[in-house]
């Protein structure tokens, strides 16, 4: 099974657990997050191998807004069933053309949409005009390490 983002807002009870959060000072692609995922919850609290690991990066001009527990504004709607959720308008849209200016700042961009990471533990919220990347980066015990067993040295 391949993990893109259409999986990932399609797929019903598939739990994310935030394995590393960067805000990075590169050109492209400044959001990276890198995820745990699986099925059952219970292979995310017991460090299964087995579950999935997922990197899903932001395009320079989107806008990190954190988490509901950060802002308390509080949006109907968002608690579901999938990972990530997509809406082109919300609260959080509301407020950011009103105090932040992104209706008229890179309008040759498109529309804004607002992104929402659902985690095992919190909710991350993101303004982007683009798609995120989604990469499958495999299972966590996959680490690309063969081990060869020898007999005899010659």
């Amino acid at each position: 099974m391949a993990i893109d983002l259409k999986f990932l807002m399609t797929t019903e009870d598939y739990v994310l657990e935030t394995e590393a959060f960067q805000m990075k000072g590169v050109t492209n692609y400044p959001l990276e997050w890198t995820f745990f995922g699986a099925n059952n919850p219970t292979m995310l609290l017991t460090w299964d191998a087995g579950r999935d690991r997922i990197l899903i990066r932001f395009e320079q001009y989107a806008v990190f807004l954190g988490t509901i527990e950060d802002h308390s504004m509080h949006e109907e709607g968002l608690r579901n069933a999938y990972p990530i959720v997509k809406l082109k308008t919300s609260r959080f849209t509301r407020f950011a053309a009103e105090h932040m200016g992104t209706e008229r700042v890179n309008t040759e961009r498109g529309a804004l949409a607002h992104y929402v990471i659902r985690t095992f533990e919190q909710e991350f919220h993101i303004l982007a005009y683009e798609e995120p990347t989604v990469l499958d980066l495999g299972k966590a015990g996959d680490t690309g390490v063969v081990v060869e067993t020898i007999d005899e040295v010659s």
